[in-house]
């Protein structure tokens, strides 16, 4: 008899690279993935053909506490600190985060990444949100709950944030989607912490918290289906494991001093630094759910159980 496909969209990572290499498959079903670095809860629930898919935890989490019949499999493939992503135009006069305020500050106010990259400004630094001009490439929301006296100008989603930094429109820039190295080649721009490498790790050493970015989520007609969430679960669990096996190995790598980073993070986070745990990794995920509350993104606390299916939270 033949096997039912099972469809996942989902970018090639270190940590899914068996998944696309055919290294990893699974026992009842088959798996057919393509490669799509941000599917969203959005194009989940309307492309019945897919099955999981990943999705940013803000865009995740907004959409649960909107209602919407998606859970998440507690697989992380993306995580990242953002310090090394905040950037300020030379002639700003910003020197150091509290600077930031009276800006103009360039962003997407409802990404995950950008929640994390304003509650380091706020906790770690002391940055008053409130005083920050945010120019937000987004379209206009007003499902948003803002702080009071948040200033948030919005311009069109297809504004090129990086070009109004490099032209002083704007003073800075809170973002990800962007290559480091392409941006600052631009001679006016520069990082807002020199070395952004080193400010990650004290916070980490603070706080134990590795930000998560983007989960994998399904529709809730797989609450009927647990066998196959189990099977894909476990799938993803196999391909990480044979992804940090072979990360091990810096042969394969570009980078000079690969070795050099890698046993540098083994030594401060360990070999598996995001387990596919909501229990081992409950301080980041409910950090993330505060903020987004503090942020303005959802409008009601929500419960971590209530985002991931039950049997998979161990």
């Amino acid at each position: 008899m033949d096997k039912r496909i099972v469809k996942v969209a989902c970018r090639r990572h270190d940590w899914t690279a068996a998944l696309f290499d055919n290294k990893v498959g699974l026992s009842s079903h088959r798996l057919e993935i393509s490669e799509q670095a941000n599917v969203g809860v959005g194009e989940l629930l309307r492309n019945r053909d897919l099955d999981f898919a990943e999705c940013g935890l803000a865009g995740f989490l907004r959409a649960r506490c909107g209602g919407a019949r998606v859970r998440a499999l507690p697989v992380f493939i993306r995580c990242a600190f953002r310090h090394s992503y905040i950037f300020v135009h030379a002639g700003s006069g910003i020197k150091e985060p509290k600077d930031l305020e009276g800006k103009r500050v360039g962003t997407a106010y409802g990404m995950t990444a950008n929640v994390w990259g304003r509650a380091l400004l706020a906790h770690e630094y002391g940055v008053r949100l409130g005083e920050v001009r945010w120019v937000n490439a987004e379209a206009e929301d007003n499902s948003y709950v803002l702080p009071p006296g948040t200033r948030l100008e919005y311009v069109s989603k297809d504004t090129d944030l990086q070009e109004w930094l490099v032209a002083g429109k704007i003073d800075a820039l809170v973002h990800p989607d962007l290559l480091p190295s392409e941006l600052l080649a631009r001679k006016n721009v520069q990082r807002l912490f020199p070395d952004a490498a080193e400010e990650e790790k004290k916070s980490y050493r603070r706080s134990g918290v590795i930000p998560v970015m983007n989960i994998i989520a399904c529709r809730e007609e797989y609450l009927e289906r647990l066998d196959v969430v189990r099977e894909i679960f476990q799938a993803f669990c196999r391909a990480k494991e044979l992804g940090l096996e072979k990360m091990q190995d810096s042969r394969d790598s570009g980078l000079l001093w690969y070795w050099d980073a890698l046993e540098q993070q083994m030594a401060l986070a360990g070999r598996d630094p995001v387990p596919y745990s909501v229990e081992k990794i409950r301080r980041t995920l409910q950090t993330f759910v505060d903020l987004s509350l503090e942020h303005g993104l959802i409008p009601s606390p929500i419960r971590l159980e209530d985002l991931f299916f039950a049997d998979l939270q161990g």
